[in-house]
């Protein structure tokens, strides 16, 4: 049996605009391979004025030299890394605690404590959490980012509790109401 013909390119009929955001929601590896799909793709996602617009490839990273200096660098020959000066901590105090789906979890220091910091590359904001209510220095083993753009524009942070180093449950940040919850486990 075959198909209607409208049914055939269904493709074709989008318009450039249409294409052009499904392609925005690529992670960058995907973004890639659909530039051999045709030429029409491969000019669309080539051309500079959408370049800021599409999903990016790592261009920076945090690395300690041997006088134990930590340094924010790019990794692109000719590109100025970004600065963490829009972060209200000193960058020796400073820690990539994890990164989900184009955020990062970072761990600072600062006088009053301790505070985890999400941060977006793409828009360059950050937003600072409330501190939870387990001293990260004794009883918090490590934190983990949720974060999935396709099923939410909300993230999850997750704190794993130890006592005795046994994880006797977990703390979950959520940037939808704003507050830490603690799930013992049974």
């Amino acid at each position: 049996m075959e198909e209607a013909p409208n049914k055939r390119n269904a493709l074709a009929s989008l318009t450039e605009d249409v294409i052009f955001e499904i392609l925005c929601r690529l992670f960058a590896r995907s973004l890639f391979y659909c530039k051999c799909v045709c030429r029409s793709y491969k000019n669309l996602i080539s051309d500079p004025n959408n370049h800021k617009k599409l999903p990016q490839t790592m261009a920076d990273l945090f690395y300690d030299s041997e006088d134990d200096n930590r340094n924010f660098t790019s990794v692109i020959r000719g590109v100025r890394p970004c600065s963490l000066e829009f972060l209200p901590f000193n960058i020796k105090n400073v820690a990539i605690s994890d990164c989900c789906n184009g955020l990062i979890l970072y761990w600072c220091l600062r006088v009053d404590g301790y505070r985890y910091v999400i941060y977006n590359p793409m828009t360059q904001k950050f937003k600072i959490l409330p501190p939870s209510t387990h001293d990260v220095g004794h009883a918090v083993s490590e934190a983990r980012l949720a974060f999935d753009l396709t099923a939410s524009s909300h993230f999850h942070v997750i704190e794993y509790v130890d006592v005795n180093a046994v994880c006797v449950g977990v703390e979950i940040y959520s940037s939808q109401t704003a507050v830490w919850i603690y799930k013992e486990f049974k």
